[in-house]
Order: C-alpha cells, then sequence, then structure tokens
C-alpha cells in the first residue's frame, strides 16, 4: 500500500547547488506547511549533495541521474523521473516544484493550488502566470522561436527523433489553445495530480527524445500539458500565493511579506541584498513566528 501525502515536493539539485541555501529552503517548506508532504531531490548533482541531506533529513527521498543531463531538457528529464518516482511510490493530491532559489515565506503555501485545483480539475499545473509579478505579460518570444523553429523541415532532419515528436506535441497542444512558447514560470510551480497520472500514462515521464532539445523544463511542460487536454493556471495575482521572478526578488522581503505572498523566487539578490542576506532575513522571520507560537502555546496550557 502507497503511503498517502497530501503534497509531493521536487526539488531538482545540481553541481553548483549551495548546501546551505538548499537546506534553507527544505526548512522554510517543514516550517510554514500544515499539509502531510514528502519531500524528493531530483539530484543530478553527481556530488553527492541529495545523500548528504539525508544525513540531515532522513525522511527526505533522493532519486539520482545515471549520467549528468544538465539544464534545459537535460532538467526536464531530471524532474520527470522525480515525478514518476512520486507517483509510482505515494498517492497525493498535488505535487509543488521548488527551485533552489526559491523559498516559502507564508503559512500553507500549497493551500490555494489545492483548493484550485478542486475547483476546476482541468487545470494541470499552475503558479505565476500568464503574467509576471508587475502585471506584465511574459516575454516568451525565445521559446516560441524554439517551438516554431523545431516544426520545420531542416531541424527536423537534423534531429529527427526529437523534432518529429515534438511537432506531435505541438499539432495536439493547439487544438487545445496552446500559444507557442507559453508556460507556467520554472522557478516554482504546483502540479495536479491527475494531470501527473496523465503524463506518465502518455509516456512523457520522461520521454527520453526529446533530451536534446533546447527548452526549458517550464516550456515543455506547458507543452505536454496542453496537448493531454489541461489547463495553466494562475496563483500570481495580487493576494495569492506566488510571486516569482527570474533572477533576483520581485520586490522587497518586507513588501513580499506584507502582501502575503508565500511562494517567492528568487532569492539571488534584492538592490543591494545579497542571496545570504536575504535568506537571513526571512530565516528572522521564522524564528520570530516560532518564538510567538511557543508562548501562545504556554499560555493556552498555563
Amino acid at each position: 500500500m502507497k503511503e498517502f501525502v497530501e503534497v509531493i515536493v521536487v526539488i531538482p539539485v545540481g553541481p553548483d547547488t549551495n548546501f546551505g541555501f538548499l537546506t534553507d529552503t527544505i526548512e522554510s517548506y517543514t516550517f510554514y506547511t500544515r499539509s502531510s508532504y514528502q519531500i524528493i531531490l531530483a539530484d543530478d548533482s553527481h556530488q553527492g549533495i541529495g545523500h548528504e541531506i539525508q544525513k540531515y533529513y532522513p525522511e527526505v527521498d533522493v532519486v539520482l541521474t545515471k549520467k549528468p543531463l544538465g539544464g534545459w531538457a537535460g532538467l526536464y528529464i531530471n524532474l520527470a523521473s522525480a515525478f514518476r518516482y512520486a507517483l509510482e511510490n505515494y498517492r497525493f493530491r498535488a505535487l509543488l516544484k521548488l527551485d533552489t532559489d526559491a523559498l516559502i515565506i507564508g503559512l500553507r503555501p500549497e493551500l490555494e493550488g489545492l483548493e484550485l485545483f478542486e475547483k476546476d480539475p482541468l487545470i494541470g499545473i499552475a503558479g505565476q502566470y500568464p503574467l509576471d509579478y508587475h502585471g506584465n505579460p511574459w516575454d516568451i518570444a525565445w521559446p516560441r522561436d524554439r517551438v516554431l523553429n523545431a516544426s520545420t523541415s531542416w531541424r527536423y532532419l537534423r534531429r529527427p527523433y526529437a523534432n518529429w515528436f515534438l511537432r506531435r506535441l505541438y499539432r495536439k497542444a493547439l487544438v487545445n489553445g496552446y500559444k507557442a512558447g507559453e508556460s507556467v514560470f520554472g522557478g516554482a510551480y504546483i502540479i495536479n495530480v491527475n494531470c501527473l497520472a496523465a503524463l506518465m500514462k502518455e509516456g512523457l515521464l520522461p520521454d527520453y527524445r526529446l533530451e536534446s532539445v533546447n527548452l526549458g523544463e517550464d516550456h515543455l511542460f506547458a507543452l505536454m500539458i496542453k496537448s493531454i487536454g489541461f489547463k495553466l493556471g494562475s496563483l500570481s495575482s495580487v493576494g495569492q500565493s506566488f510571486a516569482l521572478a527570474w533572477k533576483g526578488l520581485p520586490a522587497s522581503p518586507q513588501q513580499l511579506l506584507d502582501e502575503g505572498r508565500k511562494i517567492i523566487h528568487s532569492t539571488r539578490y534584492w538592490e543591494s541584498m545579497k542571496e545570504e542576506d536575504i535568506r537571513a532575513w526571512f530565516k528572522e522571520i521564522r524564528k520570530q513566528k516560532h518564538t510567538r507560537e511557543i508562548k501562545y502555546n504556554q499560555r493556552q496550557t498555563s
């Protein structure tokens, strides 16, 4: 019998992963969640980072890659393998993917995603979509061109298996309203378990024919999810959980906290603050909240 947890958390780990930052991201999730969960590290580091983490968090699962996969479609292969592992070993409602420079800063970060999938079961993935934090449309020119170029004959002939398969996915996705290049931003997102099960049934977790495609994992997953009839969903409007940007925070730590955001990306910098400073700032917030909880519990039992 597979163990049931409400949420699977998958964090991809590469050779450049900062061990301290990774543990901080893990601790931020375990501090704020109120759901049953299982954390899985998709370890492509080939440096034993996942097993080192298990010395401190023995309950964490580690899925290792057989060879270094790197970024772009390699990250898709790494993540898809971990997603498949989750489906094969656990029963759950949703999967939350966090990059190592994502951070949880608010209580019950997965709640809105779980409620969204309950309300509309055809939403397969949700997060920062279709606008950026500031309300502007994402610039999808680069992935759009990549998707469209991969459907031209000369690309097809150079990489026949990958491009033939990508073309087939693209045509199926178009029928379901896909716009070339669109995606839910990959820094963090949440996926409906029924969508994951459908991807696995279609042989897409993973499909190694796509390993050579020069597209990001978020672009590939969006294309696949639309191709099987699921939709992309937003959890990033004002007052919602996600506040993500590509490199650096989309707003100051205090503003993100005041807005009630729960999942942020990227912690690499904010103005003059470095990643160490940002993480220390939010860690102090967690410490203060923990102290208040202890005092509250003491008053309740006295």
